[in-house]
């Protein structure tokens, strides 16, 4: 059917495609790609549906110049096509689209503090833009979504700051927050709490003898409150952090350590879990990694046997043994009074490319020589776990499982995770499939199944941009960019799938 809204051709397969897997129900539809269109992102807006952005190359023709026109398209959760609306803005740098509750927010920052933002209400699809300037020597670390306000956490000159601004009014507000010295921190996280509309962000002070972390709340906009916490023991320092508030007034911190003191160190040998009442610890817990269930289980049989003799001669001398690793952890899931955390082992890959220069001899001549340089080649990912606590540190259960997926450009979190009453439910993308594993409350491994992107008599030939994320209730939405070759021949697709795990 033709869309002259996006004015461009977008058909979709005359029905949505129904499958199923073993324990799962899969709708699909898969829109035809035209050579002018590029598909940015699709995101799960909660029971609102789906907002899928796209750009037209045959649709900038009539934008101003420097500005680019984007296409959001709305599906409800039946993938049925509600509405398009068309919002037109700047070429700017950083561009950042976040999804929060029904509404999506697509920000834009230039290095010189220049930002713009785009709102849009995910019922009524009409989109507010703002514009404004935080300032020069700017850089952002970290933006999050909470309530009406967009919050950028980051530097200028070199100084710690969080910007709030009002998506609906345009409104913002700066505050700068005091540290020793420009040498003397670095920003660990700045994530949300969707629970009880807050935003923390964690700091790590250097200090004479050790460290301090800080945390900062912000609510409404404002800075609400601020903590600080010593250090437990000399030889285990946060490598990152993330805070839930309870219903209590508590708030719970997990995150990752080092038995090194680094500034802005992400390798970590271990897990910690803190409980801070009214300013001050009431407990901590240190998890090293090599203690949790099938955490080598990612290595060959021989390496595995390797690090269990060297963990075992060192706990025979009652030394710890431990292995680095650059972990991303997720926030604490909390679930019948225990708390599950979630993290993904990654690493840094570079590659070996020759440099080819023609030089000139002192006859005049010419010659050429090659050198080689070190490039870097994305973030490879090992494997992920889970783990649980209850509500006084202790440890329970613990998993881990290989996780293969594609390598990314920056660190970023791969699995999609609902808690079921039976069972906890994880979806991540993977080679040309997706994965479905289900964890019962007692870290037991219930099922592990692929979820093909194409029908069984369809053949994937290549695949870009696959994604998944949680959607509503018990249904993830999972989408990627393919090419197929069917009864129809090859073609470029892009394809959106409705999995339901309720069955």
């Amino acid at each position: 059917m033709r869309l002259t809204k996006f004015g461009f051709l977008m058909t979709l397969i005359a029905s949505p495609l129904c499958m199923e897997a073993e324990n799962l129900d899969v709708k699909r539809i898969e829109i035809d790609k035209e050579k002018s269109v590029d598909f940015l992102s699709c995101d799960a807006i909660g029971k609102q549906g789906l907002i899928l952005t796209t750009k037209d190359d045959d649709n900038q023709k009539n934008t101003q110049k420097g500005h680019n026109r984007l296409t959001f398209t709305k599906y409800d959760t039946l993938l049925n096509k509600v509405t398009s609306v068309d919002a037109e803005f700047s070429r700017k740098d950083n561009i950042d689209q976040i999804t929060k509750g029904n509404d999506l927010y697509r920000l834009s920052m230039e290095k010189n503090g220049e930002f713009e933002l785009l709102f849009i209400d995910g019922e009524k699809m009409k989109p507010i833009l703002s514009t404004g300037d935080i300032g020069k020597r700017i850089v952002i670390s970290y933006n999050q979504v909470m309530g009406d306000y967009v919050y950028m956490a980051g530097t200028q000159k070199g100084l710690p700051f969080v910007y709030a601004l009002n998506a609906k009014t345009g409104a913002g507000k700066m505050t700068n927050l005091t540290v020793p010295s420009k040498k003397k921190f670095s920003i660990m996280s700045f994530e949300t709490d969707d629970n009880q509309n807050e935003a923390h962000l964690f700091i790590k002070e250097k200090q004479d003898k050790g460290y301090v972390m800080k945390l900062y709340v912000f609510a409404d906009g404002d800075l609400k409150n601020e903590m600080t916490m010593a250090p437990d023991a000399e030889d285990k320092y946060p490598a990152t952090a993330f805070a839930s508030k309870m219903s209590d007034g508590s708030y719970i911190i997990s995150g990752t350590y080092s038995d090194k003191d680094t500034k802005g160190t992400v390798r970590s040998i271990g897990v910690f879990l803190k409980k801070v009442e009214n300013g001050k610890t009431s407990y901590s817990t240190y998890i090293n990694y090599l203690d949790l269930k099938n955490f080598t289980s990612y290595m060959t049989e021989r390496r595995q046997k390797k690090i269990e003799k060297k963990k075992a001669r060192k706990e025979d001398k009652g030394d710890e043994y431990t292995i680095n690793y650059n972990m991303l952890p997720y926030k604490i899931i909390e679930e019948n009074g225990k708390y599950l955390l979630v993290g993904e082992a990654y690493y840094p890959t570079y590659i070996t490319v020759p440099v080819t220069q023609v030089k000139t001899n002192a006859q005049g001549g010419t010659y050429t020589t090659t050198t080689y340089k070190r490039e870097f080649d994305g973030y490879f990912y090992t494997h992920y776990f889970v783990m649980e606590f209850d509500k006084n540190g202790k440890m329970g259960w613990s998993n881990s499982a290989p996780l293969e997926v594609l390598k990314s450009w920056v660190p970023r979190r791969h699995l999609s995770i609902n808690k079921k009453a039976q069972a906890l439910e994880v979806f991540y993308p993977s080679f040309g499939h997706m994965n479905h594993v289900s964890y019962s409350y007692s870290g037991e491994e219930l099922l592990k199944e692929e979820v093909t992107y194409v029908e069984d008599d369809v053949k994937l030939k290549r695949y870009s941009g696959l994604d998944t994320e949680y959607w509503y209730d018990n249904t993830f939405l999972s989408s990627g960019q393919l090419k197929i070759k069917d009864d129809d021949g090859k073609r470029r697709i892009f394809s959106i799938n409705k999995i339901k795990c309720d069955r």
